[in-house]
């Protein structure tokens, strides 16, 4: 028997997460989903911790690090912030 569409959704909203229903071109919270196929529905996502890009300076040019590195023998200048669109995994 194949499962609910929904099915993942559905145990994440019994089990108290928030669900978000995709209408009007934007995602919004619902407090009842009613879980209509035809529908497009997600656990909210959660906010995630930042992440960077540290930056630091050599005489060949500029290096790039995902963790900032104090005993590294060049010198830090920066870091970038790292970020991904809401809905870029939407189709």
């Amino acid at each position: 028997m194949k499962p609910h569409k929904w099915a993942k959704e559905i145990k994440a909203w019994a089990a108290g997460a928030e669900i978000e229903m995709y209408m009007h071109d934007k995602w919004t919270s619902i407090d009842n989903p009613q879980w209509h196929q035809y529908n497009e529905y997600r656990i909210k996502p959660q906010p995630k911790e930042s992440q960077y890009l540290y930056v630091y300076m050599n005489d060949g040019g500029v290096l790039f690090s995902k963790e900032l590195n104090q005993t590294f023998k060049h010198r830090y200048i920066g870091k970038i912030k790292l970020e991904v669109d809401d809905d870029a995994g939407r189709f």
